[in-house]
């Protein structure tokens, strides 16, 4: 009975990682703002698209916002003639370059901008399923080494990068395995279709091009040709259109150099504190790549399709600047998909091979770390949408601004702080329970318009409260000053913290 069910288990243990993907991809679903969550839109820019300020979308009220934000506002206006976009897009002939996603998210959408920002949002989850089921070609989960080699790459920190901040990573990676699949099936037209697909979704992919080297020069000139000419007219249609922009060659170096401050930079971090973890996950990053670059660059196979697939991006790694390489862990995972893939498919199998994967494949821990952060704007403490409104409660004056961990959002207040209750449409009264705390005995109250909704004693043990109170600022209050919280020079002063916000009951406005 065990013999017959063996064959199953990698496929049923690849099941269960899509399964996890899935509800991964779930928990940063906002019950207001959806997947806008993964647009990374922040409030630093006034001129973002009427799309974006005109319908609930997720806004980050303090850190800096990223690029998936531009490529979802291109989703809005694919065709680059709204003068808007150049106030809406930073640097909008450069990110404009990378337009097939945006593309397939407004035609996805019906060419209804509103929706094409919702739509954009789930490329990356519908490329990382659709990769999930392309890889099994090339590893088809009957072993452990297969095994390893598919759920690396998925669950590596470019992949999960890019679904988490809604970029062109993971699509153009999806297009280069869908080429290298069509080249191992002799479907050489379909594998220049999809590299140049890939090129107009991120112009880095145009890397794997030695892929379609096979017989003479003159066919393989003539593929190559095929492949750049659709990035090359669309930049021209860019120019025409929008104007020349920053090359973007400002992302490369000399070689070996930001590389080499990288690893310095990373092994410093993990002494600071604070940072241990994501340094750590960070070094494990670096080391993947390093290994993935080194075996392609120190065993050259030139008649190896997946060596020429991707070497160049192992000769890219020594020129990538530092703005690549700047951050935990940096983009340099995401943009290296492709040599994650090549490895991951040279790699020997062999008791050593096995070994060389595992090295090579650990970027998964910073993945999972970025992956399995809660969506916070900074000031929301909680949220729900529900008949008969969508409640929001969100930290207003007196409070240190929002923190979390995987499983809940807190906030600390430096003495009397204000707390909003928003709801659509207005008018409703809602039950709200949360839990209290302070460094020093005290006795707390919560007001609304005057009245008192709730008094209690307080310390360094969790208080439940549990109230009712319509729309509008809640006020706390504690009867005794903040508290030092350590003796480290940039200490706050803390009053009482609030965590475990939830909404309950809420009761329609009377008409």
């Amino acid at each position: 009975m065990l013999r017959r069910l063996r064959p199953l288990l990698w496929p049923a243990a690849g099941v269960l990682l899509v399964a996890f993907f899935l509800l991964g991809l779930a928990r940063l679903h906002h019950p207001v703002y959806g997947f806008t969550t993964l647009l990374q839109f922040d409030d630093s820019n006034p001129a973002w698209l009427p799309e974006v300020r005109g319908r609930p979308t997720f806004i980050n009220h303090y850190s800096g916002g990223y690029d998936g934000l531009y490529y979802a506002q291109l989703a809005c206006r694919p065709l680059l003639r709204d003068p808007a976009l150049a106030q809406a897009v930073e640097n909008l002939p450069y990110r404009a370059r990378r337009i097939l996603a945006s593309w397939v998210a407004w035609a996805l959408a019906g060419g209804n901008p509103t929706r094409a920002l919702d739509t954009y949002a789930l490329i990356n989850p519908l490329c990382w399923l659709a990769l999930a089921g392309l890889l099994w070609a090339f590893f088809p989960l009957r072993s452990g080494h297969d095994f390893l080699a598919w759920a690396g790459l998925l669950f590596s920190a470019g992949a999960l990068a890019s679904v988490r901040l809604a970029l062109t990573d993971l699509p153009a990676l999806l297009l280069l395995a869908a080429a290298m699949l069509a080249v191992q099936r002799g479907r050489l037209n379909g594998a220049v279709g999809f590299l140049a697909a890939a090129g107009l979704t991120r112009e880095t992919s145009l890397l794997s091009a030695p892929l379609l080297i096979r017989d003479s020069a003159r066919s393989s000139l003539l593929r190559g040709i095929a492949v750049v000419a659709p990035l090359a007219l669309w930049l021209i249609y860019v120019r025409l259109v929008v104007g020349p922009g920053i090359s973007g060659w400002a992302g490369l170096n000399l070689p070996g150099i930001a590389w080499v401050e990288k690893g310095r930079s990373t092994l410093a971090s993990l002494s600071q504190p604070g940072l241990a973890w994501l340094g750590w996950t960070t070094l494990l990053a670096f080391v993947a790549l390093t290994v993935q670059a080194g075996w392609l660059l120190l065993r050259p196979q030139w008649g190896s399709a997946w060596w020429r697939f991707g070497v160049g991006y192992a000769g890219l790694l020594l020129l990538l600047g530092p703005a690549i390489w700047e951050g935990f862990p940096g983009a340099a995972t995401r943009v290296l998909l492709p040599l994650n893939l090549a490895f991951n498919a040279l790699a020997p199998r062999t008791r050593a091979g096995f070994a060389l994967l595992v090295l090579g494949n650990l970027t998964v821990p910073a993945g999972l770390l970025e992956f399995t952060r809660l969506p916070n704007d900074g000031v929301e403490l909680a949220a729900v949408r529900a008949e008969p409104a969508t409640v929001l409660v969100q930290t207003h004056s007196g409070w240190f601004g929002v923190e979390r961990d995987a499983r809940n959002f807190w906030a600390w207040s430096g003495g009397e702080a204000e707390l909003r209750v928003v709801s659509l449409p207005a008018g409703t009264t809602q039950d709200l329970s949360f839990q209290l705390r302070s460094l020093a005995p005290c006795t707390a109250e919560v007001t609304q318009a005057g009245r008192v909704l709730w008094r209690g004693s307080l310390g360094s043990a969790w208080r439940p409260v549990n109230l009712s109170c319509a729309d509008g600022p809640l006020t706390f209050h504690s009867d005794r000053p903040p508290v030092r919280e350590s003796s480290a020079s940039d200490a706050r002063d803390l009053a009482f913290c609030i965590a475990h916000v939830r909404i309950s009951g809420v009761i329609p406005a009377r008409k």
